[in-house]
């Protein structure tokens, strides 16, 4: 049976082709010409976007509370299609479960060794480091992706098709363009998307096979980290080209609650073998500070840090990067979610992984930190030289329950990947209108991502493989306020009439 294949999934395929070859073929350019470019534009629009977004996780918390809190995505007539456990596993799967694994302990320790935000404000470092490693983590990157699902969630009568990323933007811009013009935009927005989706996630299994080999590295003593890292890139291509293949219900869905279940049980076990009172103490003290940051500190953030470019390298970085994912995630979120009650569902995309973020930043980085001030265990010395090495040079100290955390954190994190990446392989098709019996570009899409991985793993940069990741993202920028303001005409329209 031949397929055919729309001139949008054609273009979309042949500029990531292009952008994976570039990253093989002339390394220097991304190192030199397109790294510099993102953070200049970071430089730019991060402070804006940051206070945006700071906006939009306060919009959502009044919307859950209000009366407009009951209506149900997707309409009033959608049915709930999965299980609470499942919708949840999925969720959480595709949002950001691999990078709190990669970042669990180092990112809190890295900024407790020279906290960034000033001491006169926040003078307990622990406490400091955790909260503003939840800034980046927390409730404003779910915010970001629950608005996104929102948006494209069909919750007025005027809203599009749910999961249509285009109909916002068609109804921002009204009657100011005609019937082709529609065709255009309607085009440009959904390749801007796929884009932005692609390197995202192309950003995401760059760094976590980073992670993946240095694990492998120390604790099996392979010093080819190349070598190692070409093997993972491969196995988690051909796990999520499988998954993909399998669709959302068998695949997806299946890998999301085995990983949630692996998750919160590597969580529960390392909790009995770790002094808790200092976990205890950095979360609640570190939680305190958070909340803090999220009243006042947040709308001028600035103010708090000790060099206010720090957060153009952090905290900017990763609202881009969620940015990146959101029209992935959105899409997602809006589809595996209908039926459910607005209130319910800011409940379990906001507030809930925000909780588990808390919990679990504060399990291992505060254990962690204990460990090495109590053992004196070189953890925050490894963590200062390479922080990819943090989480294992901790498990390393735990004895035979460290091996076994070790191999259970490296599965954790080659399956979170594979879900993000073929949760995103699903929306991508589904937006550049394939067919889904088409394998050819199923697996077209599954190569590109491999190669695009594949080259930023050789270049060995994590910082790179951020900037990359936030490459389509910095122009759906625009994309995502016309978004916005479209939702706002079709809400204000539904309540008028």
């Amino acid at each position: 049976m031949k397929h055919s294949i729309s001139s949008l999934e054609k273009t979309a395929l042949a500029l990531c082709m292009f952008g994976a070859l570039i990253a093989v073929i002339l390394p220097d350019v991304i190192t030199e010409q397109v790294q510099p470019f993102v953070q200049m534009l970071l430089k730019w629009t991060g402070s804006s976007f940051f206070l945006l977004v700071n906006f939009l996780l306060f919009a959502i918390i009044i919307l859950a509370i209000s009366p407009l809190g009951s209506r149900k995505v997707g309409g009033e007539q959608a049915v709930v299609e999965y299980s609470n456990f499942g919708w949840f596993a999925m969720l959480f799967a595709a949002g950001m479960g691999s990078g709190l694994v990669f970042w669990g302990v180092a990112e809190p320790a890295l900024h407790s060794l020279d906290p960034p935000l000033k001491q006169s404000l926040y003078p307990d470092r622990l406490a400091s480091s955790l909260a503003l490693t939840l800034v980046n983590w927390g409730a404003h990157a779910w915010a970001l992706y629950a608005v996104f699902a929102l948006v494209l969630g069909g919750l007025t009568q005027y809203s599009g098709k749910s999961g249509d990323i285009c109909a916002p933007v068609l109804t921002a811009l009204g009657n100011r363009i005609d019937k082709s013009a529609k065709f255009t935009v309607s085009f440009i927005v959904k390749l801007i998307a796929v884009i932005a989706i692609f390197f995202g996630v192309v950003g995401t299994i760059a760094n976590s096979t980073l992670l993946i080999s240095k694990g492998v590295e120390i604790e099996l003593g392979v010093t080819s980290t190349l070598l190692v890292g070409s093997l993972i890139v491969c196995l988690l291509a051909v796990i999520y080209s499988l998954s993909v293949k399998f669709g959302l219900r068998r695949g997806v869905q299946s890998l999301s609650i085995f990983n949630v279940v692996l998750a919160f049980t590597l969580l529960t076990w390392l909790l009995t073998v770790v002094p808790i009172a200092p976990i205890i103490k950095i979360a609640l003290d570190g939680t305190g500070y958070y909340l803090q940051l999220l009243a006042t500190g947040t709308w001028q953030f600035d103010s708090q840090l000790k060099a206010p470019d720090w957060a153009t390298h952090w905290t900017y970085n990763y609202y881009f990067w969620w940015l990146a994912w959101g029209p992935f995630v959105g899409v997602f979120l809006a589809k595996i979610s209908q039926g459910r009650k607005v209130w319910q569902f800011i409940l379990a995309v906001v507030c809930i992984p925000t909780l588990v973020t808390i919990i679990w930043f504060a399990a291992f980085s505060g254990a962690a930190i204990e460990w090495d001030r109590l053992n004196q265990a070189g953890i925050l010395v490894a963590i200062k030289q390479d922080y990819s090495q943090g989480l294992f040079v901790f498990f390393n100290q735990l004895d035979w329950q460290g091996t076994v955390f070790i191999w259970a954190s490296l599965l954790l994190l080659l399956i979170f990947v594979a879900t993000s990446a073929d949760s995103a392989i699903l929306v991508i098709r589904e937006l550049v209108d394939s067919e889904q019996s088409n394998r050819v570009t199923l697996y077209a899409w599954c190569l590109a991502l491999f190669i695009c991985s594949f080259a930023l793993l050789l270049l060995q940069d994590e910082p790179l493989n951020r900037s990359v990741a936030i490459l389509g993202a910095l122009p759906f920028l625009l994309i995502f306020l016309l978004q916005l303001v479209g939702f706002l005409k079709e809400f204000i329209r539904d309540i008028c009439d």
